[in-house]
């Protein structure tokens, strides 16, 4: 009688072991493999937090570029034509245009000119050039042999300088070398300008002390990527600019700047803010730099001063190898412009601030992304997504950054950015409007230098401390009254 309690009690307990071993198991083995997660999850973590930026940027840029260089038709790009004409001239060695604004094409040019220029007169490119008189395909465009001889094109680019066209034309010129047809040739002139932009962003990305991210959300901007993908030199312009900025941002950080620093500025001053004109003021930035950083105030003048001149110059070499009689015929009249807005400055103002009211929206729009000849556009989703995401891009998201900005340093890149839209108005107004015009040809690609020093001028502050918080209110109360006070002079004493 007293076996029997005792194997009763012994099978229960051996069991009883055995669903503990079980259950210790168990939980080892869910243990192990939420260890693993984590040390998964801490390997992904440690590569996202530590790949830098500029690296990340150039895979999704080149990969995305690539294949929007053989992925959008030729011309398809705002003025795409012209650009490719000035990159082609100046394998024939033509660094400008001549005196009355033409270049000397091969004749084989003849059918693309005739085709562009009627389609370009008649507003913009179609989405296909399919069904248009004189299309049979792009080969047949492009390669034509034609007769033998030039022709001479009119070129609506003439005042722009020959530096945005350098990396198209070495695109061109190894085509050219190897014995490759025009068309060929056309898309490696894309690619070429696509690298050279896309090496000075990821310089860009990785000299700026601060706001990396924003440089890389304007550099990765559809309108952005849609211009570094072609042949227009608007690349150059956007990516020169960036540079530019990250350059002198980096500079201003240096406890002193050596002679190969202070050549640097000069060199990307003189090239890099001459692609296009109107992007001068850009050379304002030289005000980050300190006297102490160059050994004094006399050096610091000379150097401000030296910056301010090599832009002036080589825009005004540019200017008088192209001015003559076709630009007194031009359509926007230069000289006649420029006598207005100096003579009535502030009547320019004015209608520069009723272009900024009737179009902001649209030029915001379009430096997100309105591609081809601005005919298409993008999901009405992406552009919320895009302007609800942006603001997320000022926050600090790095603790190694040199975020040291003083309120004079926010307040110059403010002040930068809003004289760069200025002077480009100014340009656009004279070359390109007609006398007693009011609207103004700014369109939303030209504006990504613009929005970059905007966004850096606000970079990293914290919101929350109670002083810029009251800043911020005062700010908006007085922006409602101005646009109130603005609205009804417009209506009852206009």
């Amino acid at each position: 009688m007293t076996l029997s309690p005792r194997r009763a009690v012994a099978l229960p307990i051996h069991n009883q072991g055995e669903v503990v071993e079980r259950e210790v198991s168990s939980e080892a083995g869910t243990s192990d493999r939420t260890q693993t997660i984590r040390r998964l999850w801490s390997r992904f973590h440690l590569a996202g937090t530590s790949t830098r930026l500029e690296y990340v940027f150039l895979v999704i840029a080149l990969a995305w570029g690539v294949a929007q260089v053989f992925l959008v038709p030729p011309l398809q790009v705002p003025d795409e034509g012209d650009h490719w004409f000035r990159a082609w001239a100046m394998t024939e060695g033509q660094l400008t245009a001549d005196n009355q604004e033409m270049i000397t094409l091969p004749a084989s040019f003849t059918r693309t000119a005739d085709l562009y220029t009627r389609l370009v007169a008649a507003g913009v490119l179609p989405v296909s050039l399919e069904g248009q008189a004189g299309f049979s395909g792009y080969e047949a465009l492009f390669d034509s042999p034609g007769s033998s001889g030039t022709v001479r094109v009119v070129s609506r680019v003439a005042s722009y300088g020959p530096v945005g066209y350098l990396p198209q034309a070495v695109g061109i010129g190894l085509g050219r070398l190897l014995g490759a047809p025009p068309l060929a040739c056309f898309y490696l002139a894309r690619l070429g300008n696509l690298l050279a932009a896309v090496a000075l962003l990821f310089f860009a990305i990785r000299l700026a002390p601060f706001g990396k991210q924003l440089f890389a959300l304007v550099a990765l901007l559809p309108m952005t990527m849609f211009e570094l993908a072609s042949v227009s030199c608007d690349a150059l312009t956007i990516s020169g600019a960036m540079f530019f900025t990250a350059l002198l941002l980096w500079a201003s950080k240096r406890v002193t700047l050596r002679r190969v620093d202070v050549a640097l500025v000069l060199a990307a001053s003189a090239l890099l803010l001459n692609v296009k004109p109107g992007y001068w003021a850009l050379v304002l930035l030289v005000l980050l730099i300190r006297p102490a950083q160059l050994g004094g105030r006399i050096r610091y003048v000379a150097f401000v001063a030296g910056n301010a001149l090599v832009v002036v110059g080589v825009f005004l070499t540019v200017f008088l190898l192209t001015s003559a009689d076709a630009q007194v015929q031009a359509v926007g009249a230069p000289q006649a412009q420029l006598l207005f807005i100096l003579h009535q400055p502030l009547g320019f103002l004015g209608i520069l601030w009723f272009n900024v009211q009737d179009k902001l929206l649209v030029w915001t729009l379009e430096s997100i992304g309105v591609l081809g000849w601005f005919t298409i556009a993008l999901p009405p989703g992406f552009y919320f997504f895009v302007l609800v995401a942006g603001p997320m891009f000022l926050i600090r998201t790095r603790e190694d950054e040199e975020m040291s900005l003083k309120l004079r340093s926010r307040a110059l890149l403010a002040a930068v950015g809003v004289t760069v839209f200025v002077t480009m108005a100014v340009a656009l107004y004279t070359f390109l409007s007609p006398v007693g015009s009011v609207q103004l040809s700014v369109q939303g690609r030209y504006l990504a230098p613009v929005w970059l020093l905007l966004l850096l001028s606000a970079y990293g502050i914290r919101v929350a401390r109670r002083h810029l918080g009251q800043l911020f209110v005062v700010g908006v109360l007085l922006v409602m009254m101005a646009q109130n006070l603005d609205t009804l002079i417009s209506i009852y004493h206009s």
